[in-house]
């Protein structure tokens, strides 16, 4: 319970990794007006609500109302797990509790506190429904070292079957095509297509081990 909640504070109000103020800039043309920027890492991405690009930018979460990046991404699968764990861990141990009162004394004497288990019961599998889903989810991108916002672009899908034939990449589809394929659920993810991808071993050691507080750290990994 700790671990997870100091996870999900430290998730919350972390900076999730904005690109460093003290990087060199270049200039990028806007017309003919010339602006200096932050030079952009690959995989950063600009937020609404960070005023730097964020570095290894996964998505923004509406519960937690922060930006999950290349600082706070461990912490926010760790929150994750951690809330499954508890969700299954109330379901078993009320259930457990509920059968175990209910065999000794009955279903009536008890009422009260089997009120008590079944909607703690109730909360944790609602708790299970709605996060177990978003861990799947991000295990399944952390083994293809894919981010969030690529995932939700489809920037490694293709598709097959198509007008155009087989091993299509999404983007070059039309969009009439493109909706109907993505309603069919035809898209598939093309590990070739994914430069970062190195197998799921690697991947996930990868995630889990590359250092990410170094001062010259991009989240170009």
């Amino acid at each position: 319970y700790g671990l997870t909640l100091a996870c999900m504070m430290y998730a919350t109000w972390a900076d999730p990794g904005q690109v460093n103020a003290q990087k060199k800039t270049r200039s990028v043309e806007v017309g003919d007006i010339e602006q200096g920027r932050p030079a952009m890492p690959s995989r950063a991405h600009q937020s609404f609500q960070y005023e730097r690009p964020i570095r290894r930018y996964d998505h923004w979460c509406k519960y937690l109302n922060n930006v999950i990046g290349l600082l706070n991404h461990r912490e926010f699968v760790i929150m994750l797990g951690g809330l499954s764990s508890i969700a299954v861990l109330g379901i078993v141990v009320d259930a457990l509790l509920a059968a175990l009162m209910i065999a000794q004394n009955g279903l009536v004497e008890n009422a009260q506190t089997n009120i008590i288990l079944a909607l703690h019961f109730m909360y944790s599998v609602i708790l299970l429904k709605t996060v177990l889903p978003i861990l799947r989810i991000h295990i399944g991108l952390i083994s293809r070292n894919e981010m969030g916002i690529e995932w939700k672009n489809h920037r490694h899908n293709v598709a097959n079957d198509t007008s155009r034939g087989d091993n299509i990449y999404v983007h070059e589809l039309d969009d009439e095509e493109f909706n109907e394929l993505l309603e069919s659920g035809a898209f598939v993810y093309d590990a070739s297509r994914n430069p970062f991808d190195q197998g799921c071993l690697v991947n996930c050691c990868t995630f889990w081990c590359q250092a990410r507080w170094t001062a010259d750290a991009k989240g170009e990994f």
